[in-house]
């Protein structure tokens, strides 16, 4: 009965343990704050229409595997995920969005006064948020 017991906890110690997901979800974190990187350094190098079109360009290339990954690990509670991970990806989140505002507010006016520049810039936030859905 002993080893039974203690065989069942070894066993359900292990389903844990491979149903981590913190390496998917610091796989995502490192791409989705290199590809956030790349957006705002093309728009902050050049805040025009063509600016944004190469950011654009850059997370288009991105696009399929960032959701990918978001999709593997949007749905994770609990013992999956560790608390510190999750403050990593809660952080990341806030900080990404905080340089996309930064690099909209620094360049404001220059993206206005380029006709299509701030349409643009609205397209690809826009276009940035649908990847990171929640819904399926």
């Amino acid at each position: 009965m002993k080893k039974t017991i203690v065989i069942a906890i070894a066993l359900c110690s292990l389903l844990m343990t491979s149903c981590s997901k913190d390496a998917e979800v610091n796989a995502f974190i490192t791409e989705f704050e290199a590809t956030t990187k790349e957006i705002t350094s093309k728009i902050d190098s050049n805040p025009t229409a063509a600016g944004v079109a190469d950011a654009q360009k850059a997370f288009d290339a991105k696009k399929a595997s960032l959701k990918a990954k978001w999709d593997a690990i949007k749905d994770a509670v609990g013992f999956q995920v560790s608390a510190d991970t999750k403050k990593k990806l809660d952080d990341s989140v806030n900080k990404s969005m905080k340089e996309l505002t930064d690099v909209s507010t620094k360049n404001a006016m220059k993206l206005a006064q380029d006709g299509d520049a701030i349409s643009k810039f609205q397209a690809l936030m826009k276009d940035y948020q649908t990847v990171f859905s929640m819904s399926k």
